[in-house]
């Protein structure tokens, strides 16, 4: 029989008949269509009109079939076309190409050896039932899926792959584009080379990698290594579980980080950094802020080059430093800042409120009033000098106010038990201005000059008195003296006169 032949359908005898390329079916057909095309056409046919036929053609020599239920057909040298149960149609075109019941498989070496499968390239192959391989190597192993390019694979069930050299690996898995790898479950894939090993993990963009289960990964280059992990932007990195990397470069390296910003980095356990170049190094440290630096425990950094070294510390502002550990900063060493709007604190033995303007102005008038010489509080709550008028001079304040009293009053001499007026260079001095005291016989008040003299006139008067009393008295004793004489005499002249009488 002539080699050069084609296949065409036979209206009169009921099958397909093989004739020569330059005849014509019916005068309609061209004649210039290739063998892969009349099959596919044939297959239809039967298809659409339930034709209970088969075909099969080996290197040009046509064999007219045995009627059977089904129908098949199998072109190309040790191709083959089965059927089970005399259900469903398979369809082999191909050199060695092989199709299961209801399979379709075309191409060199093609096999469709899944239950109602498809393989439609050379080296093709669709081993699960209803899976689809499409492209030269392709891989449809797994039941229900679907591989689409050169070398593609999709072994697990329901998986897809599509791109050239992609795998789809597991249950319900996707990959899709260039050598793109989805291995865990329900992972995806997409984009040249990107990856997706763990289990529900999405990776998209070149070269991205979704590692961690439940992680995705998007942006060219972007990882998402830990348990249900984040990474988005290229170059970002999401390496510990639960971690979330957000930005061009950004980095969250350890468990329960977050880093939003371009080359952000967030290397703390549960820390966070937020602005581009930001950078929280620390367990649960916070940085805010372009280029912000949070770098010790528990401290957190606010604003756009701020920085905190010292631990459980707090720097607010743009270019705020803190570097003590436990302090709160506005500011720096050549920046400060006001803290405005602040309600009053507690003012008490045991509190540890901040106190605002209002309570300082306060204490500070307090202050003043009580120096009293004119003291006053500034706009800036500085207390104005007081100025105290004494007799040895003015004074500014109370120090020099009480030395100045001190020069001029009683000093206590603790060797001598006594008070001394010793003032300046003289060792003695004058007590003025003395109240009367008491004048009793338990009296302890001090007495004045005047009370003083008065005793003393009151003295020289007794002087006198006793003087003249004493000049009475020795008169008195003169007189009693010559009355003593008198009584002598009388005593005689009586004595006389008894003698006489």
């Amino acid at each position: 029989m002539n080699k050069i032949f084609k296949v065409i359908w036979n209206p009169a005898t009921g099958n397909f008949t093989v004739a020569s390329e330059t005849a014509k079916g019916r005068g309609k057909k061209s004649g210039r269509r290739k063998l892969l095309v009349s099959a596919l056409v044939a297959g239809g046919l039967m298809s659409s009109f339930g034709a209970s036929a088969s075909v099969s053609l080996d290197g040009g020599t046509y064999s007219d079939g045995t009627e059977l239920t089904d129908a098949w057909i199998a072109i190309g040298k040790g191709a083959k076309a089965s059927s089970v149960g005399g259900s469903t149609a398979s369809i082999s075109i191909g050199v060695n190409a092989i199709s299961a019941v209801g399979a379709t498989a075309v191409g060199y070496d093609s096999h469709a050896t899944g239950q109602s499968s498809v393989s439609m390239g050379q080296l093709s192959t669709a081993a699960g039932s209803r899976g689809v391989a499409i492209g030269s190597g392709a891989s449809a192993a797994g039941d229900y899926t679907v591989a689409l390019a050169v070398g593609s694979s999709a072994s697990g069930e329901s998986a897809v792959a599509i791109g050239q050299g992609s795998a789809a690996q597991k249950k319900g898995s996707v990959a899709l584009g260039h050598k793109a790898s989805s291995s865990g479950e329900k992972s995806v894939a997409l984009g040249a080379s990107s990856k997706a090993t763990g289990d529900d993990s999405l990776a998209l963009g070149r070269n991205a990698l979704g590692n961690g289960t439940g992680s995705i990964a998007m942006g060219a280059e972007s990882e998402a290594n830990g348990l249900y992990s984040l990474a988005f932007g290229a170059n970002s990195i999401a390496d510990a579980d639960n971690t979330v990397a957000l930005g061009y470069g950004a980095s969250a390296t350890k468990a329960g980080a977050m880093v939003f910003g371009q080359a952000g980095k967030a290397d703390g356990l549960n820390s966070i950094a937020l602005g581009n170049k930001s950078q929280a190094s620390s367990e649960n440290s916070i940085a805010i802020g372009q280029e912000s630096y949070s770098g010790s425990e528990k401290s957190i950094a606010i604003g756009s080059l701020s920085n905190v070294t010292g631990v459980n510390s707090v720097a607010l502002g743009t270019e705020s430093t803190a570097a003590e550990d436990n302090t709160v900063s506005v500011g720096n060493d050549t920046l400060q800042r006001k803290i405005v709007h602040m309600a009053k604190g507690d003012i008490s033995s045991t509190s540890t409120d901040a106190i605002n303007g209002s309570q300082l102005y306060d204490i500070s008038k307090s202050v003043a009033d009580r120096l009293g010489g004119g003291a006053s509080v500034s706009t800036a709550g500085v207390v104005n000098a007081p100025n105290y008028k004494l007799q040895s001079g003015n004074f500014n304040n109370v120090g020099d106010a009480l030395k100045g009293i001190d020069d001029n009053t009683l000093q206590w001499d603790s060797l001598k038990k006594v008070y001394s007026a010793e003032h300046g260079s003289d060792a003695t001095s004058t007590i003025t201005n003395v109240k009367d005291g008491a004048l009793s016989a338990s009296s302890t008040d001090a007495v004045n000059g005047s009370q003083l003299k008065t005793t003393n006139d009151n003295v020289a008067t007794n002087t006198t008195n006793i003087t003249n009393l004493t000049g009475d008295v020795a008169n008195n004793t003169t007189n009693i003296t010559n009355l003593t004489n008198d009584v002598a005499a009388n005593t005689t002249s009586i004595t006389n006169l008894t003698d006489t009488v």
